[in-house]
């Protein structure tokens, strides 16, 4: 029996009525599994976003940020080598899906050591943990993925949870030459799909460049302005965050005796405090203050260095005032210093927002991948099916997600395209309104819109001529986008 199409999108629910229609026609076997496993997956509304990046790079703990609860496996255990699902559901417990294709519910958690889990970790094809309560950004599942920590790839089951995923956050401690590599490693792994359009970079631990010590927001904005451009095409932006003080200010652990910890301690004096402060070990070796040792290695583990200084400049700041500083207080100080806010904010805008385009492009993208795999199917089907998704693909927000292959060769630099072209190229598929696709204010007048709209399809039907084959597709794809936007813009004075 058919699934209800799912609500909340115009795209998702004529992409469902499709892989029905098409489920019903495909004789059994592995192309009818997937299209019904597109069709079933389309029937709800939850958001797939993959977390990747390499070995050490704080995913889980960006996982545990964005899902408020240390549910994740962190500090390199062993259980960071396992896929994991997070979603809400009823009650606290976690399922082990066995590569053998069974599975088995359990009551609790992740484990930080995966011989809990019952199994070797070999046998683990994935696990999912289920927490009552949850309230992960917007309605969605985190998929925390093992470290890619070499460029020969992932193994099955990691492969297999990037194809299933809409979305993805690519984490980046210290960016360098190979993190463009690595996002180009993960996005042939994932079939091609993660590009700009589906992908955001988080640059992680910026408590920590430079020499460790002031505030490390100007340098951190640098360093993730120059990485978003030298990753442009393949994310569609780099965000600077402190990923520990993040997973604390979304969390449930810091409470009203760990902020009595920091009103104690901010009575030390100044130069012992600046001294302790100095460094991790420093402060967790500090027997003289006020604090005794495991109170020191709760705050340090909870808040690190930056967050011990955010805390103290704060409580000071509260004391100057008059005013007393309790657990409450110290969150939202700690939500705003770990910039954890603009994070939720692009994951809402850029991911759960448009997440009747990102499943559906998913879904399509899966049905063509079976489509091209039944080499036994009738041609007839076939042709008629691939009729269909490209009438699909015609609506103007999934026309912008054939320009994904694009965008990642410019950022590869394999298409030849001036700057001043990629850049448009990449605003017209990443841009969320009109005037931004066109690189216009968000204020700009319809007139002024439409006239923009019409000298960049011109500009885009000089390069659809010119002799480069691969760039006159795309080029045609930009025009006809913009003649889109010139058309559903009202001339100037129409009431």
């Amino acid at each position: 029996m058919t699934a209800a199409p799912p609500q909340g999108g115009e795209l998702a629910p004529l992409v469902a009525g499709f892989t029905a229609e098409l489920e019903r026609l495909l004789p059994p076997g592995p192309p009818a599994a997937a299209v019904r496993a597109a069709r079933e997956r389309l029937a709800g509304h939850t958001l797939r976003i993959a977390v990747g990046g390499r070995m050490n790079a704080g995913k889980s703990t960006l996982v545990n940020a964005l899902l408020g609860r240390r549910l994740a496996a962190s500090a390199a255990t062993e259980c960071t080598t396992v896929v994991a699902w997070f979603r809400p559901g009823p009650l606290n417990r976690i399922q082990v899906r066995h590569r053998d294709g069974s599975a088995q519910w359990r009551p609790g958690g992740l484990p930080r050591d995966p011989r809990d889990l019952g199994l070797p970790v070999e046998q683990i094809a994935e696990v999912v943990v289920e927490a009552a309560g949850l309230r992960p950004v917007g309605d969605c599942e985190l998929v925390d993925t093992p470290g890619l920590d070499s460029l020969s790839g992932l193994d099955g089951p990691a492969l297999d949870a990037l194809a299933r995923a809409d979305a993805m956050i690519y984490v980046m401690p210290h960016p360098g030459a190979g993190d463009a590599e690595a996002l180009g490693a993960l996005r042939a792994q994932a079939d091609g799909r993660m590009t700009a359009l589906n992908a955001v970079g988080v640059l992680s631990r910026i408590d920590l460049l430079g020499e460790g010590h002031g505030d490390p927001w100007p340098r951190a904005r640098q360093v993730a302005a120059t990485n978003a451009g030298r990753l442009a095409g393949l994310v569609d932006d780099v965000l600077p965050v402190v990923g520990l003080l993040a997973q604390t200010a979304l969390g449930d652990d810091f409470t009203e005796p760990d902020a009595a910890l920091v009103r104690r301690l901010v009575e030390a004096p100044a130069g012992e405090l600046r001294r302790a402060g100095y460094s991790g070990r420093r402060f967790l070796d500090w027997d003289t203050g006020p604090l005794t040792r495991p109170e020191r290695e709760r705050l340090f583990g909870l808040l690190g260095v930056y967050g011990i200084d955010t805390a103290l400049a704060a409580a000071r700041r509260y004391r100057a005032e008059g005013r007393p500083i309790g657990a409450a207080a110290l969150l939202a100080e700690f939500r705003a210093a770990s910039g954890i806010t603009a994070v939720v904010e692009q994951v809402r805008r850029r991911f759960v927002d448009s997440a009747d385009v990102l499943r559906s492009a998913a879904a399509l993208g899966a049905v063509e991948a079976a489509l091209g795999a039944g080499e036994d199917l009738p041609a007839d089907l076939l042709r008629q099916a691939r009729a269909r998704i490209g009438e699909l693909r015609r609506h103007p927000e999934l026309r912008r997600h054939e320009l994904a292959r694009a965008l990642a060769a410019v950022a590869g630099r394999r298409l030849e395209l001036d700057q001043d072209a990629a850049e448009a190229l990449i605003a017209l598929a990443t841009g969320r309104t009109p005037a931004a696709r066109l690189r216009l204010p968000e204020d700009t007048a319809p007139g002024e819109l439409r006239r923009a709209a019409a000298g960049a399809a011109r500009d885009w039907r000089r390069l659809e001529d010119g002799p480069l084959r691969d760039v006159g597709r795309y080029a045609r794809i930009a025009r006809e986008l913009c003649e889109a936007i010139y058309f559903a813009t009202p001339p100037e004075g129409t009431p």
